[in-house]
């Protein structure tokens, strides 16, 4: 008898052991498939947050690029109208050099004096356009500031050139 309940207490301890064995390994694969589907929604959101933050890169570096292309179609188009004044001015200045070498007397020396003026007036122009060219952003709209103004300064100088020829 002594026999029988030891082997009954036995099966009962192995039963239990069992049980809780199997118990535990279903405890341990739902915790496993937890984490694992824990894991692959933090994956998803990675991958779907780096593809958000490439799209935005995508999307900055188009419009960089845009506004670049704009910006070098206006400073074409600005060089261009300056080029375009500056020539005429060059032009009424030739004539006016031409003129001013057949001066003679006061009016040689101030026609002289005012051509000197209109040379310096284009060497800070020449100066002010190789700024301009090589410009960006607001050093770009300081250097048209300052074109214009050294436009404005030459044909004011060649005006004054006319004018003391024309006396």
């Amino acid at each position: 008898m002594w026999n029988h309940i030891r082997w009954t207490i036995l099966a009962i301890f192995i039963g239990t052991s069992a049980t809780a064995t199997v118990a535990c390994k279903k405890n341990e694969d739902k915790a496993q498939a937890e984490a694992m589907k824990a894991r692959k929604e933090v994956e998803d959101t990675a991958t779907a947050a780096q593809k958000a933050a490439k799209d935005a890169e995508d999307r900055a570096i188009a419009a960089q690029k845009a506004a670049s292309d704009t910006a070098a179609k206006v400073s074409a188009e600005a060089r261009a109208t300056y080029q375009k004044g500056i020539d005429d001015a060059e032009r009424k200045m030739a004539y006016l050099k031409d003129k001013a070498a057949k001066a003679k007397g006061t009016m040689k020396k101030n026609a002289d004096a005012a051509a000197a003026e209109i040379d310096k007036r284009r060497q800070a122009l020449k100066a002010s356009m190789a700024k301009l060219e090589t410009a960006t952003g607001a050093a770009w709209d300081a250097a048209k500031v300052q074109v214009e103004a050294d436009v404005a300064a030459l044909n004011k100088s060649i005006d004054a050139l006319e004018t003391t020829l024309k006396t």
